[in-house]
């Protein structure tokens, strides 16, 4: 509570200290006013030209190509273009096509007209997506008009130069490439070839590998040795069946020789043999079938002895021998065959085992080959996929339908200007000259304090106050104080209504002439 006490005395003795010195405040005051009020009067009027653009990148192309074309994002495109349209080269193209270059006689104005560019152009969203709000503000509204024209026109046929421009570049990259992977492909195409020239036997087929083909041989091999075995034996059997002519010239009849009996003798000998499986020797079938058996054998001895005692029988069995010698000369030519074939695969499987270690590497060169074949057509028909695509947007492009400019606005400079806002500036500039007269109020009375009050006295020394005494001529002190606050209201009255009069000038005839010295200009 103490504390908040002295702060309020504190403040009230400056207050005091001030008013005191309220001389200072209405001086300083009128100074600073009428200084401000006419560098605002003198201050140039400032036009600001505007334009709007709407940029519309939803078009009826966008579902059609979608998937078949190779698309931008057009959104992110524009508001990448609009962030970047007050590069440098840019505001040097604005500053060439507006005639603002000539002004600058060095490198250094040069410069600063750049940077003052960069500064006034200003390139903002109205909200709305894709809606762009171009303004700029000079003492010449023409300048500013072409200011404005110009950044539009730099807008626009950036986003076109630039959209031509990367197709251009992605069709050119791809051109090089897909020739890249042509040479490569050709190349690739011709050491397969190659590979399967030579090694064509040898490389690795749909069906089976080499082993497979080996294996297969080798089975070929062992089939045509059982052939040739089988053909041997049966060789040897029609050599052994010719019978030669006796010493005395009588002829043999062969003991294979066939006669109605052997068919039967055959069958029972089967028959017997399944019966024994089943049966004993004792059992009646088994009995039956051997006397049988018997029987015909005897039966045949008979007529083979009949036979050779026979002379009409001796013809029979030569004839039978010629029969024979035809069927060994026929058997002995299959053999000669079959042992050509037997050498054939041999051959042939004695070749496949000398190349068995090669495989490994026909193998795998055959599989690099094949590998780097299908990767640089795939890569190739994948290339040639792409420009297509790329062909087929560069033309979208070409047909200005996949992003359209529409001026909302053109641009345009107001008849009044934009700038600058005098009225606020002079009620800035009262409202700064007040505040400065109190400051230098405030600092003359902490220069030559005043004593006002018995508190202020107890404060700044050790004396202790026993009373006060007042002023000998009090009357005739407050007269003048009061002759002091008469002339402190008028001069105040007056300031403000300077103020009020330079407001209604400005509100009544400031826009007028401004108008009427751009008409006559």
């Amino acid at each position: 509570m103490k504390q908040l006490t002295e702060a309020i005395e504190q403040i009230s003795t400056y207050s005091r200290g001030i008013w005191l010195h309220r001389r200072y405040v209405i001086i300083t005051a009128w100074l600073a006013c009428i200084l401000g009020w006419y560098v605002v009067h003198e201050l140039p009027p400032v036009y600001e030209a505007e334009s709007k653009l709407y940029v519309e990148t939803e078009t009826m192309l966008e579902p059609l190509l979608k998937g078949i074309a190779i698309r931008n994002n057009q959104d992110q495109e524009i508001k990448l273009l609009a962030r970047t349209l007050l590069s440098r080269p840019n505001l040097k193209k604005i500053a060439r096509e507006t005639d603002l270059d000539i002004e600058a006689v060095n490198d250094k104005q040069y410069e600063a007209l750049i940077d003052s560019l960069m500064e006034d152009i200003v390139i903002a969203s109205s909200g709305r997506e894709n809606i762009y709000v171009i303004t700029y503000h000079n003492r010449s509204p023409q300048l500013a008009l072409k200011v404005v024209q110009a950044t539009l026109n730099t807008f626009v046929e950036n986003r076109l130069g630039t959209s031509r421009a990367d197709s251009k570049g992605a069709e050119k990259f791809l051109s090089e490439q897909i020739a890249e992977y042509e040479a490569r492909l050709i190349e690739a195409e011709r050491k397969l070839s190659e590979f399967k020239k030579n090694k064509m036997f040898m490389m690795p087929s749909a069906e089976s590998n080499y082993y497979a083909r080996l294996s297969a041989e080798k089975q070929n091999l062992e089939t045509a040795t059982l052939e040739l075995q089988q053909l041997e034996t049966r060789l040897e059997l029609a050599r052994a069946q010719l019978v030669p002519v006796s010493q005395n010239g009588a002829s043999v009849v062969p003991p294979d020789f066939v006669t109605p009996f052997d068919e039967r003798i055959a069958s029972l000998n089967t028959n017997l043999d399944n019966l024994l499986i089943k049966f004993t020797e004792n059992h009646p079938d088994v009995v039956e079938t051997q006397r049988l058996l018997s029987f015909l054998k005897k039966q045949r001895e008979e007529m083979l002895a009949e036979l050779a005692s026979n002379e009409q029988s001796t013809g029979t069995a030569n004839e039978y021998i010629q029969q024979l010698k035809l069927n060994v000369s026929e058997l002995e030519s299959q053999v000669a065959s079959a042992s050509v074939k037997v050498d054939a695969y041999a051959r042939k499987v004695k070749e496949f085992e000398s190349r068995l270690s090669q495989i490994p590497e026909i193998e795998a060169e055959f599989t690099g080959l094949n590998r780097d074949y299908e990767i640089n057509r795939s890569q190739y028909e994948a290339l040639l996929t792409r420009r297509e695509a790329a062909e087929l947007a560069r033309k979208a492009d070409v047909s200005e339908q996949d992003v359209q400019f529409r001026v909302i606005d053109p641009p345009r400079v107001p008849i009044t200007p934009s700038g600058p806002k005098r009225l606020l500036l002079y009620t800035a500039v009262l409202l700064g000259g007040c505040f400065l007269g109190i400051a230098v109020a405030f600092i003359r009375s902490q220069i030559s304090p005043t004593l006002i009050t018995a508190s202020q006295l107890k404060t700044i020394s050790e004396i202790p106050v026993f009373g006060l005494v007042s002023h000998t001529n009090k009357q005739q002190l407050i007269r003048n104080m009061r002759m002091h606050f008469i002339y402190f209201v008028l001069l105040t009255g007056t300031l403000f209504a300077v103020y009020a009069m330079i407001m209604v000038s400005e509100l009544l005839f400031g826009g007028t002439a401004e108008t009427i010295s751009r008409v006559f200009k």
